[in-house]
């Protein structure tokens, strides 16, 4: 009850800021309502599922590039993170040998893109349009870096399509190319001015997405050691280096602390453990053989009267 409460609450409010900002202008209700419905209602509808990307659904457009190399490499990097949807507005001769090159062991993705003479014709058929853009711009639509993005766009891909739109290599999108889309996305930088690549862009929002779902098959299983086997360790460093003679500085209390805390940062496994147990025997091994030679040449060697 609370909860749909809240929801109601939450649209009244929103009905009632939006008509109020609707005397003022209708394009600013307008933009509005688009930043409301578009901003908050998928994220609504999909909070807390855990549904995975449907691949198919995603659609990565690529506006007028100039570059055959960069279409070729972008088809790379998508096939490489598991997609395959390429769309191409107004492209450059995309199929060349500098095309078909860095597209290694992509060309099905290369040569099935699709091509479209208009955004607008790219666009058919989506539900959810996200432009890139390095470039501050005054639309308030809503903005997502790539991290924020993948959570949208994951579990709405199962049922919608998406688009996501990348500019021109020199000039982006212009405005009213972005107005034709719901939302904006912007991959944080360093500088001032950045500048990716334009296959470089496509790669890490294609990355983005498959790491957002990536379940690796081999995950690493840690097999901490018990504290009994970690304690025989160090007492079996002792008895080793007791052997040898060797006198610590201070006590051996002191000398093992120091061990346990190299030791203890490691957060020891069994197999360490073992390791472990493997040098200080190959240690005592050398001591014994050591110490069997000494013994054997002082038995050969010829005693001296009186001895």
């Amino acid at each position: 009850m609370i909860f749909e409460t809240r929801i109601v609450s939450f649209i009244v409010f929103n009905i009632g800021f939006s008509l109020k900002v609707f005397n003022r202008s209708y394009d600013a209700s307008r933009e509005y309502f688009h930043f409301f419905l578009v901003g908050h209602i998928p994220g609504a509808i999909f909070a807390g599922m855990t549904l995975k990307i449907n691949p198919d659904h995603i659609d990565f457009v690529l506006v007028e590039p100039m570059h055959p190399g960069n279409v070729g490499s972008a088809a790379r990097a998508l096939k490489t993170m598991g997609f395959a949807n390429l769309v191409l507005v107004n492209p450059c001769d995309y199929q060349n040998s500098e095309a078909r090159a860095l597209a290694h062991a992509s060309e099905e993705v290369l040569l099935g893109a699709r091509v479209c003479t208009s955004l607008a014709q790219a666009l058919e058929g989506s539900h959810w349009v996200v432009a890139t853009t390095q470039r501050r711009r005054e639309f308030q639509f809503p903005f997502y870096t790539p991290p924020q993005l993948c959570e949208k766009m994951v579990p709405m891909s199962r049922e919608y399509r998406i688009s996501l739109v990348f500019g021109r290599e020199r000039t982006g999108l212009t405005n009213e190319e972005i107005q034709l889309c719901h939302a904006i996305t912007t991959i944080p930088a360093k500088v001032t001015n950045p500048s990716l690549n334009l296959s470089q862009a496509v790669m890490l929002y294609a990355y983005a997405l498959y790491n957002s779902v990536y379940e690796p098959s081999n995950r690493f299983r840690w097999d901490p050691a018990p504290y009994s086997e970690t304690e025989a360790v160090y007492q079996h460093l002792l008895r080793s280096m007791q052997r040898t003679g060797f006198v610590p500085l201070d006590n051996w209390d002191k000398f093992l602390m120091r061990f346990r805390r190299v030791f203890s940062r490691a957060y020891p496994e069994n197999r360490d453990v073992q390791l472990m147990h493997k040098i200080f025997q190959a240690f005592e091994y050398k001591l014994n053989d050591l110490e069997g030679r000494l013994a054997a040449r002082e038995n050969s060697s010829p005693k001296t009267e009186g001895e």
